[in-house]
């Protein structure tokens, strides 16, 4: 037997409707914000993703070589691709350009709760403004769209990647070290070894201490600023201090990120809890272009995870009518009316396998139609059909034309 390939799902009908409504509603508010919806390749040349995300990403990706001998590889994220993109062909649109996307991306790495070989991602690209205010934009965004879905127990943590940069620049720690720092701060012992037992305490203080003290360890403050600035302007979009905190340690995974960054995770995951991740990075000078970008991405299957677990996930899309047709001198009445609601963008199905009218009705009320339609002689002498709501069992019968018209006006 062939089965599924590991850290893959199969996505049956239910599950489908339900995660269309999070996506359309995640869509809804994006463009509520001015952006546009764009989308690239599956597979990139595998260059693109090794330049700039770092060392971590090589055991990662499926890269493999194609027909042509080319090295290739299924994307791992999206905002590579998407700078890529812009390089290509949007360049010279006007600033700022805002973009999202929504798609599947590929990561070699071991399966469990939350987390997929294949998993899908819905993002963001902010490009051209370096402001507070972008960035303000690009972390309300966020919130909103989690707040538009229902979601409520998750959390929010912002800090500024410069500032933790100034502090290490300021006390001549070398460069390879700082790499080493930023993968090590959610370890002590790991910080001491790098900076020693002087300095790292220092550092582990300053990791801890309030954004309103943070000033007295800087001798350019300017990045504490910057970030002071967009919290501000968070206020304008009802993000308030209680809202988020902020976290020093927030580094991201990936190399490219260099101001302010921000996480957002969603307590009732357990350990893999965090759903949202994004801030100010770059990637233009990987193709000559000297452009500010700021972008986040939700990891979709974790968002509909976290959805689940807070009874928030919507309910699965009902079919509304189901054409019964009652003996063969009924089936162009039948497709008549089933083409009629068709048309009128109404979903409705039609009994294809000749079955008696009770096994037909048993099937409309397991599938989870809400109405059945029947159809016989007398209706199509009648120019009625004769309707029954599948929950309550009640039955009437309407001219044609009147329930038609009575279906417009519901839509």
């Amino acid at each position: 037997m062939i089965e599924k390939p590991r850290g893959t799902r199969d996505l049956g009908p239910e599950e489908m409707s339900r995660r269309r409504k999070v996506e359309e509603e995640l869509r809804t508010v994006s463009r509520s914000f001015g952006y546009h919806e764009i989308m690239t390749p599956t597979f990139e040349h595998t260059e693109l993703f090794l330049k700039r995300s770092g060392p971590s990403i090589v055991e990662e990706i499926y890269d493999f070589e194609d027909k042509g001998g080319r090295e290739i590889a299924l994307r791992p994220e999206f905002t590579a691709p998407v700078m890529r993109m812009y390089s290509e062909s949007m360049r010279e649109r006007p600033k700022p350009l805002k973009v999202f996307y929504f798609g599947p991306a590929y990561r070699y790495e071991r399966p469990q709760s939350g987390r997929y070989r294949e998993f899908w991602h819905f993002g963001t690209e902010l490009i051209g403004p370096d402001t507070p205010r972008a960035d303000a934009e690009n972390i309300a965004l966020a919130i909103s769209s989690l707040r538009k879905l229902g979601l409520k127990d998750f959390s929010v943590r912002i800090s500024n990647l410069q500032i933790l940069d100034i502090f290490l620049k300021e006390r001549e720690i070398p460069e390879e070290k700082r790499g080493q720092l930023y993968h090590a701060l959610d370890n002590e012992e790991d910080v001491k070894d790098i900076l020693g037992p002087d300095t790292s305490d220092e550092f582990i203080s300053f990791l801890n201490t309030p954004l309103s003290e943070l000033e007295g360890y800087l001798q350019d403050t300017s990045p504490i600023e910057y970030l002071k600035k967009v919290l501000e302007t968070l206020e304008f979009y009802e993000i308030k201090e209680e809202d988020y905190t902020i976290d020093l340690r927030i580094v991201r995974g990936l190399d490219y990120y260099q101001g302010v960054v921000f996480e957002i995770d969603a307590h009732g995951l357990g350990a893999e809890e965090q759903v949202c991740g994004g801030g100010d990075y770059n990637l233009g000078d990987l193709f000559g272009l000297d452009v500010s970008s700021k972008g986040f991405a939700l990891g979709f299957d974790r968002v509909v995870l976290a959805l689940e677990d807070e009874g928030k996930l919507p309910f699965p899309e009902k079919g509304q009518y189901y054409i019964i047709p009652i003996g063969e001198g009924s089936l162009g009445y039948s497709y008549d009316v089933l083409d009629m609601l068709r048309e009128k963008g109404v979903s409705a199905d039609i009994e294809l396998m000749d079955r008696g009218v009770g096994n037909a009705l048993s099937y409309a009320d397991r599938a989870d139609f809400r109405y059945s339609i029947l159809i016989g002689e007398d209706e199509v002498k009648e120019g009625t059909v004769t309707i029954k709501e599948m929950e309550s069992g009640e039955q009437k019968t309407l001219v044609k034309e009147d329930f038609l018209s009575e279906v417009e006006k519901s839509e």
